[in-house]
């Protein structure tokens, strides 16, 4: 089913900032969801590690201890465990053998772009965290903006991001302009797992200065990521806006966002500001679509 077929991608699952806050000691530990999986995520020895948030010993969650010696200590007997997931002491029995039993299930993790990124089968040792143009581009200026979550399923927010003809009903004034509401047929092109479409927005509207009104250029990569170049007509400038989205569970989404300019004279709380608007008039709308997976007789 598509939840299995999911585990083989990479998904963010907090940000760094996330993470550092998470404990007195920056490391780490902090409990996440993932395609209904618990985990707890920690900083081991330098390295970013993702492990199910259960202890060997007695099932408490791992996610409420700390970090001790370069390993995860669990919260009810001090049990602690290396970035591999062994159990390397057991305090109650510090000279005795350790069962190899005494293990938790680790994951692959990464750090990209300022977020936390797991992947919980690597069976499929092709797939990989999904492309952000901006990372590369030194002219850039990148923001990180606080995750949000939704009620409604990855897929239904990646239509929406994706769907420029909601625009004039959704957004009219804000992000488009309402006599605009008939937009061209555009044509997409696969390449390297990723699919890639422009739109070009009228150039007339009345709409915000922070509103990324220009020349559309999305590429869309496996399975929730978005990476929207927009060559802003206004200020003759690129914007990009990298959205990708965190199946918790069947029905909850995170969702990150990162936005980067090449003009950044300007405050980063007027586009944050200006990206919160936005989506909160998108939220209602997509939280109200039932079923929430999209069903097969929906009509297009």
């Amino acid at each position: 089913n598509d939840r299995e077929y999911f585990r083989h991608f990479w998904h963010p699952v907090c940000t760094v900032t996330e993470l550092e806050k998470a404990h007195p000691s920056s490391l780490g530990p902090m409990a996440v969801t993932l395609l209904s999986e618990q985990l707890v995520v920690a900083k081991l020895g330098g390295e970013y590690v993702a492990m199910h948030d259960r202890c060997a010993h007695r099932s408490a969650k791992l996610s409420l201890g700390t970090i001790a010696n370069d390993r995860l200590q669990c919260p009810y007997h001090g049990w602690q465990y290396d970035s591999e997931g062994a159990c390397k002491l057991v305090p109650a029995c510090p000279n005795s053998p350790i069962p190899n039993r005494a293990k938790v299930q680790r994951f692959d993790c990464e750090e990209r772009y300022g977020l936390i990124w797991v992947r919980l089968d690597s069976s499929y040792a092709c797939t990989e965290i999904p492309y952000f143009s901006a990372a590369s581009d030194p002219r850039l200026r990148i923001v990180i903006q606080e995750p949000y979550w939704w009620n409604a399923t990855a897929e239904r927010r990646w239509e929406n991001f994706t769907d420029f003809s909601h625009f004039a009903f959704i957004h009219p004034g804000t992000l488009f302009d309402p006599n605009n509401a008939e937009p061209p047929i555009v044509p997409m092109d696969r390449f390297n797992g990723q699919f890639r479409f422009i739109y070009d927005t009228p150039e007339d509207m009345a709409v915000p200065n922070q509103a990324p009104i220009g020349s559309f250029s999305y590429t869309c990569s496996m399975p929730f990521a978005i990476n929207l170049e927009v060559a802003k007509y206004s200020s003759k400038s690129l914007h990009v806006l990298f959205n990708v989205s965190c199946p918790i569970d069947d029905t909850t989404t995170k969702n990150f966002l990162l936005f980067a300019r090449e003009q950044a004279d300007d405050s980063d709380y007027l586009h944050i500001a200006f990206n919160d608007l936005v989506f909160a008039e998108d939220k209602p709308v997509i939280e109200s679509q039932w079923p929430k997976d999209a069903p097969a007789d929906e009509v297009s």
